[in-house]
């Protein structure tokens, strides 16, 4: 029996493995000219408030099964092979330059952002209409999966399935299996092979089933004279926690050389309404003291170019980064030659080959590449006066910098723009749902025993 291509039926019998993913690719691109209905995701939680939203999806199309299994692919940065096209690391420290060039042009006052090995990781045509939270899944175990602060992480997230859309969704029948969520699977009752969306609860109740520790946090707009306020600054509250507990400095040593825009070593969290859910990242102050929500949208494709600055930047950053944990990581994780491959999920047997040719978001936007040198230390700067000593200092760096830029190098307002929240978009919705991961120890048996019934923080 001859193999068939499953969109064009095209005889692909003697096309090499490579030659067969570029054929696919090629159907890819031409689907990603043509514009297609946006991805509408849906949340479910034990407070019911977002749980309704939940709809049911439709078992997969057959013509796009060897698409979607060579596609359904996991990687992490500490695997040192080339990412697969849709998955980016590299960013966190791209975007970092680009807001301290925004410090210096007086538009950023200050800034923070989560552990730098996060990975931005897309939706590809044959989840794009569904496939967001299962996205925002796979960022966040390539985080937890990375960090050095709680490696007996990854053999929990390794092991007996790795992550992966297909996977995750017998993690969560699992789950369900396992006591967790009985609300949930009321509600979905099957989820294995279904595009059936999922929502923010469904994934805490995968990452609790594995031992990892995580939290539900919802929020609903109830004064409309506060509106999203109490949102963002738990939001905020959540990261500068991060950048204070490691740093014991006070606000004379930030003021006399700490960076405005700040790493932690926090993880991203999981924002969920009633249509989308997206990877916050951080967030940004303004000179005006407006919040601006710093995040990895999955329904977006970063250009080509941006890809390109970040993978730069991520293999620069190999022969720097603490490498505490990576030994840990092997030893309990997947074998050594399974490190060397990005990691399949359903036993696929193609090699992703990693090429990105398809891969923009349309305006082929660059970014400013621009060298900096920051420490590691918190600078809580409230007194105006004082913060801008810290902006004329950053100016004055900055300047020097941008002599050695390329004029034809586009703005640095390119790259905010494309991880901003639009704050217009925030507002639309009044109902929201955040898991977040507290980077504690593996839940015990007994605390696995008392998660099983999901609860959440309000948000007030």
């Amino acid at each position: 029996m001859s193999l068939q291509c499953q969109l064009c039926w095209a005889n692909i019998d003697n096309l090499s493995v490579p030659e067969r993913h570029r054929h696919y690719d090629a159907h890819l691109e031409e689907s990603e000219r043509n514009p297609h209905p946006q991805a509408n995701s849906s949340s479910s939680t034990t407070s019911k408030n977002l749980r309704s939203w939940l709809s049911k999806g439709k078992l997969r199309n057959p013509m796009t099964a060897n698409v979607e299994k060579s596609q359904d692919v996991f990687w992490y940065p500490a695997m040192h092979t080339p990412p697969p096209k849709n998955f980016v690391p590299g960013l966190i420290p791209v975007l970092k330059k680009a807001l301290l060039q925004s410090h210096a042009k007086g538009t950023t006052i200050r800034a923070v952002l989560c552990y730098e090995g996060a990975v931005y990781i897309s939706r590809q045509m044959w989840d794009a209409s569904w496939g967001c939270g299962y996205r925002n899944f796979l960022m966040s175990c390539a985080a937890l999966m990375d960090q050095p602060y709680q490696p007996m992480y990854f053999p929990l997230l390794d092991k007996p399935i790795s992550p992966g859309i297909r996977n995750l969704q017998a993690w969560i029948e699992e789950a369900w299996n396992s006591g967790f969520d009985v609300e949930g699977r009321v509600q979905l009752k099957k989820l294995v092979d279904t595009k059936k969306w999922i929502g923010t609860s469904d994934i805490c109740a995968a990452f609790l089933s594995r031992g990892i520790p995580a939290e539900l946090a919802d929020f609903e707009v109830k004064d409309p004279k506060k509106g999203l306020t109490p949102l963002t600054n738990w939001i905020v509250q959540y990261f500068n926690k991060y950048s204070k507990h490691n740093s014991g400095s006070t606000i004379n040593t930030a003021l006399l050389g700490a960076s405005p825009v700040q790493g932690t070593p926090c993880m991203p969290l999981i924002v969920q309404d009633n249509k989308h859910s997206r990877l916050v990242i951080g967030y940004e102050m303004t000179k005006l003291g407006a919040v601006s929500l710093l995040i990895f949208d999955p329904s977006k494709l970063p250009s080509k170019h941006l890809r390109s600055v970040a993978l730069n930047t991520s293999t620069n950053s190999f022969s720097v980064r603490p490498q505490g944990g990576d030994n840990k990581r092997r030893e309990s994780g997947s074998q050594t030659d399974d490190m060397n491959k990005p990691i399949k999920a359903n036993h696929a047997h193609n090699e992703d080959n990693g090429s990105d040719a398809a891969w923009t978001d349309g305006d082929d936007h660059e970014i400013e590449f621009v060298e900096e040198h920051m420490r590691n230390r918190s600078g809580d700067i409230e007194i105006k006066s004082e913060v801008q000593k810290v902006t004329e200092k950053g100016t004055k760096n900055m300047n020097k910098i941008d002599k050695d830029i390329s004029v034809d190098e586009p703005s640095y307002r390119d790259v905010l723009k494309h991880f901003r929240w639009d704050n217009r978009s925030l507002q639309r919705t009044h109902k929201y749902q955040i898991l977040y991961f507290p980077l504690e120890e593996p839940l015990s048996t007994s605390e696995m025993k008392r998660r099983k019934i999901l609860t959440s923080e309000q948000i007030t």
